[in-house]
């Protein structure tokens, strides 16, 4: 397969042309190739695409959890067969290195199958009460379920939303990113003669993004991106009475004590804080080093940064490829900036690469800073790019202070073969996940979320269909008839 030279929205199981005056062109961050020209949306489009999944949605909402089963498992099917494919996608237009966004899209797949598995699994309940009445503990679906993406993983974080929402019986809008909608729309295109039409729809550009959310015909938003995006659709869904999952932003803390295995420590970190070039909102950015070993594992860090390979992410021997954009890449280098006007220290990094292929494109170098305090802007706020702060802990106590002391709780890393204190930290660390000797795991059934402004609710795990469903109790009466007060 080949991409298409041109992309409108995806409504009602095809692509429409109808679009504004404004097209987008798609490049490639790397080297500035053109990918695709992307028609955007307008309120027309999102009327379409709204009456289309409630058209569709009085027909799938009765099918059989075997039949939703049955389309999850031919659709992860489809990725599996088109995995080289929709990789390489991702490597062109988010500038994913190559064999991270083959490794993610087996667990697209897999996300799938994991939940055509749990909506099978999934039993209504039948509740006998005292009075010898009976209640029927059904859930049903939402309806139609507004899917807002990011661009640093669109294939995966899709599938974190969408299989829920179809294993659970409720049609979808999918607002992909503009950076980086390409792979989303393949998708929808390669999954067309396998979910009937109207359950999917794709629509593109952020004009409809605000009329998105105020739309009565829609009954559920998930988002991940930005803590700001994030409050503001919060805000909207709040006065709108319309539930929402948010995965927002992080500034995980990741906490190394003396007794750690340290070179796993080592490995683990770097993935922790370059995988996706650093664009990951559970990124490890917040390195705590005990004292005692902060010197040497310092050392060994900035060895491993500098060896790091930056280039074409089309290329498996590639490590670390650009930042999506220019903007992005701008924004990343205010923050080194900042980090240097604050005082801490450049340990390697801090520059944008150039000379060669990286004229091309908007490659920075793997960055560390050390000697950082915590209430540093750079130890606080999300930098989204391949940027590492370290800072120096003594005790357990003062690292558990340091490591809370953050707007952010979406993960933590614990790194000690103290059995009791991984667990006595962990327990103690505001934070969704905690990773012990460990980090970015994230297979089905792991339960994915934050604390604080990192978000509301859970994803990856069977207890995300709960967020897709309205709970019903349906009452039968029992045999002691009208109670004597009438």
């Amino acid at each position: 397969m080949e991409l298409l030279s041109t992309y409108g929205s995806f409504i009602n199981g095809s692509f429409v042309e109808k679009t504004t005056e404004k097209i987008i062109s798609d490049y490639n961050p790397t080297n500035g190739e053109l990918l695709a020209q992307l028609m955007t949306a307008d309120v027309d489009c999102l009327e379409d695409a709204v009456t289309s999944s409630q058209n569709a949605l009085k027909e799938w909402r009765k099918t059989t959890k075997a039949y939703r089963a049955k389309v999850l498992n031919e659709m992860a099917d489809i990725v599996d067969a088109n995995a080289s494919f929709l990789a390489e996608i991702e490597a062109r237009d988010v500038g994913k290195p190559i064999g991270e966004a083959t490794m993610q899209m087996g667990m697209c797949s897999s996300m799938y199958r994991y939940f055509a598995a749990a909506i099978i699994a999934e039993d209504d309940i039948l509740v006998s009460h005292d009075n010898g009445s009976i209640s029927a503990v059904v859930r049903e679906p939402l309806g139609v379920v507004g899917l807002i993406l990011p661009w640093n993983a669109p294939a995966m974080l899709l599938s974190w939303k969408l299989a829920p929402a179809l294993a659970t019986g409720n049609c979808v809008i999918i607002k992909p990113a503009t950076a980086a909608p390409l792979v989303i729309l393949e998708l929808a295109r390669l999954w067309k003669d396998v979910i009937p039409a109207g359950v999917l729809n794709v629509l593109i550009g952020s004009a409809v993004g605000e009329p998105m959310l105020h739309h009565p015909g829609i009954s559920k938003f998930s988002f991940t991106g930005s803590t700001e995006v994030g409050s503001h659709i919060g805000e909207v869904a709040g006065r709108n009475i319309v539930p929402c999952t948010l995965e927002l932003g992080g500034k995980s803390a990741n906490i190394i004590f003396e007794d750690a295995q340290l070179d796993r420590a080592l490995q683990l970190s770097i993935l922790g804080v370059l995988a996706s070039n650093g664009e990951v909102c559970v990124a490890g950015s917040r390195l705590f080093v005990h004292e005692s070993i902060y010197d040497s594992f310092l050392e060994k860090l900035k060895e491993k940064f500098e060896s790091i390979t930056v280039g074409d992410p089309t290329k498996y021997e590639t490590q670390m490829g650009p930042a999506v954009n220019e903007g992005q890449m701008k924004s990343v280098l205010e923050y080194i900036e900042i980090g240097k006007s604050e005082g801490a220290r450049l340990v390697c990094g801090g520059k944008r690469l150039t000379g060669g292929d990286y004229d091309k494109g908007y490659f920075i170098a793997p960055t560390i800073f050390a000697d950082v305090d915590n209430t540093m802007r750079i130890a606080r706020e999300e930098i989204f790019g391949p940027v590492l702060t370290v800072l120096k802990f003594k005790t357990e106590e003062d690292v558990i202070k340091m490591a809370n002391d953050s707007d952010y709780g979406l993960g933590a890393g614990v790194w000690t073969t103290n059995l009791s204190r991984a667990m006595r930290v962990s327990r103690a660390l505001d934070a969704g996940t905690v990773w012990v000797n460990d980090y970015l795991t994230s297979t089905p059934g792991n339960p994915f979320g934050g604390y604080k402004k990192s978000g509301i609710g859970r994803e990856i795990h069977k207890l995300a269909m709960q967020y897709y469903t309205n709970v019903k109790n349906i009452c039968f009466c029992g045999d002691e008839g009208v109670p004597p007060i009438f």
